[in-house]
């Protein structure tokens, strides 16, 4: 009990040294994303639970992008403040960018690919619909990648408003969809990446004016830091990519398994449920994460400073107090008004399996409960650690 008074005394130090302002818009920008969000949801489930099956389907492949992007996201959060700190936070912003260029690029390229060869098999979409499906993953994790970049330099603020910018123009065209009787899944995703690409342009234009400034100079000694820089992110960042094969599975392949036994229609119903757990388990799991990881990547920067790295670790068990809370204050919830917040959210349609809401929101609590307790061994840039643990998970769970 002791222990847990100081943590929420140090929680308490540490709020009041942030801005209230910059605290506000965290949560106003949070609380009214998740708002947005659920209109989304509620418009495009009119389409009906086949159709929002789809929908579903191909955000597991976005999901499946992730894997990239999130990963090199990972190596870029961790080692962004300890390169600053050594003068050459310019250079690894560069690198980044490098990246991304690459990856869009190549990921477009493979889409055109899929498109074309998916025309020789007996697939009931279009080509364009499947490039426009591509683009809509690709343009939609690159929003996403600017998000948590955001966030790492401390423009919350910006954030949140480009982020609900974002989900208001998809409503709007939702609406414009549904009014019209236009509310067609080809339409949806079209319009759905042009407004992420936009919104990805605004994000990148928002974290270049506060860009650190260059004190590194000579093209000779930027490649041998580019080298170095690319040799420390690809360490940091290979167990992540073993780790993400394994965690989409056991997140998203179960769509794909209920597509394959039962039908698409429950894949739409599975989702709606799942957009629920996202509200209440992982969205707020994000939120405490977003804000704490730059502030204990900070305390472990310097290895050397015992005192330091104490705070980081006291913060690290703060998160896991917190998510474990949350978890089982949204499990008491969605067991007693389960039924009524798919209604609110979708329609009737898709309360066939309503009582499995609490057990879903309850299992993914504790997924996140036990990654909250990874921060450790990330900030101390030991990931490798966990590669054991996590392959013995995959011997018992198929799915992990």
């Amino acid at each position: 009990m002791q222990e847990f008074k100081n943590f929420i005394t140090i929680l308490k130090t540490k709020l009041n040294a942030e801005s209230a302002s910059e605290l506000g818009w965290v949560f106003f920008g949070q609380g009214l994303s998740v708002t947005l969000g659920f209109i989304i949801i509620k418009i495009i489930s009119k389409m009906g639970p086949g159709e929002y099956g789809v929908y579903a389907l191909i955000l597991t492949i976005a999901a499946f992008l992730w894997l990239i992007f999130g990963s090199f996201q990972q190596g870029f959060l961790r080692f962004y403040y300890h390169y600053e700190n050594l003068g050459s936070g310019n250079v690894f912003v560069k690198l980044m960018y490098r990246f991304l260029k690459i990856s869009v690029l190549g990921f477009i390229l493979i889409s055109i690919i899929i498109s074309v060869i998916s025309q020789n098999f007996n697939i009931t979409y279009s080509v364009y619909f499947i490039f426009t499906a591509g683009l809509f993953v690709i343009f939609s994790k690159l929003s996403e990648f600017f998000n948590s970049i955001l966030n790492l330099i401390r423009k919350r603020k910006q954030n949140s408003l480009l982020q609900a910018m974002e989900r208001l123009l998809m409503i709007i065209a939702l609406l414009i969809f549904y009014y019209t009787n236009n509310l067609k899944l080809f339409y949806v995703l079209a319009s759905f990446s042009g407004i992420t690409l936009f919104l990805a342009f605004l994000k990148l234009i928002t974290f270049r004016k506060y860009l650190p400034k260059e004190t590194i100079a000579g093209e000779t000694k930027i490649k041998i830091l580019h080298s170095e820089m690319i040799q420390t992110v690809f360490v940091y960042i290979t167990p992540f990519l073993i780790w993400a094969i394994a965690g989409w599975l056991q997140m998203n392949g179960e769509k794909w398994i209920i597509n394959d036994i039962l039908s698409v229609k429950e894949v739409g119903i599975y989702a709606i449920m799942m957009s629920l757990v996202n509200a209440f388990v992982v969205i707020p799991n994000n939120i405490i994460t977003e804000f704490s990881m730059p502030i204990i990547f900070k305390q472990y920067a310097d290895m050397n400073n015992s005192e330091n790295m104490q705070i980081g670790h006291t913060y690290i068990k703060i998160n896991m107090a917190l998510i474990l809370g949350i978890t089982f204050f949204a499990t008491i919830l969605t067991f007693i008004w389960g039924k009524e917040i798919i209604t609110l959210i979708s329609s009737g349609d898709y309360l066939l399996y309503w009582y499995l809401l609490p057990v879903l929101v309850l299992g993914t609590g504790m997924f996140y409960i036990g990654q909250a307790q990874t921060l450790l061994g990330l900030a101390l840039s030991l990931p490798k650690k966990y590669l054991a643990t996590k392959a013995g998970k995959s011997a018992f769970d198929p799915l992990a």
